[in-house]
């Protein structure tokens, strides 16, 4: 597959088994599905280079950004507000990467010094937070201990975010 083509996710087996095989697919599994494992994979897989840079601004809230140097087109930079929670970070990164690895298109913006910026459609920015939400908890799956999951309906109904999936159509 070139790496201009966009690639369909499939989430009709539940986004459980849609994370798993993203994942699976680059050869990666708990407790190895880290943005970091990810980043390296790709840049295996699409011979690019993939570079988070903890960006502080006076802008309120956690952000993501992703960016591609004026120069170099296989050079990939993740911008993010740095923070201490582990989970967050991991879920802002992987938001970002999402983008790369379903290769959303990418409308510039005004970036950065050497960099350029990308806005995304809407519906591609669902798709990159319905898997950056899943790939979060995924990464923090330990291999040993055995894995219990909620019926799909169930799980969906208690939570927000589930409603969300089912309505954008990502949930089966």
């Amino acid at each position: 597959m070139s790496s201009r083509q966009r690639r369909k996710h499939n989430t009709r087996g539940g986004v459980a088994e849609w994370i798993t095989h993203e994942f699976t697919a680059l050869d990666l599994s708990p407790p190895d599905c880290t943005p970091e494992a990810l980043a390296r994979a790709l840049e295996r897989t699409r011979r690019i280079t993939i570079e988070f840079r903890p960006h502080a601004s006076d802008d309120p809230g956690v952000y993501g950004l992703l960016y591609r140097h004026e120069t170099c087109n296989a050079l990939y930079v993740i911008l993010y507000r740095p923070t201490h929670n582990v989970a967050l970070r991991r879920l802002i990164l992987f938001h970002e990467l999402a983008h790369i690895l379903f290769h959303h298109a990418l409308t510039e913006v005004p970036g950065v010094g050497g960099l350029r910026g990308y806005m995304i459609t809407s519906e591609d920015d669902a798709v990159a937070e319905a898997f950056a939400v899943g790939a979060m908890q995924y990464s923090f799956l330990d291999a040993a201990a055995p894995q219990t999951q909620l019926d799909g309906d169930d799980a969906a109904a208690t939570s927000a975010f589930g409603r969300l999936l089912k309505k954008a159509e990502y949930w089966p």
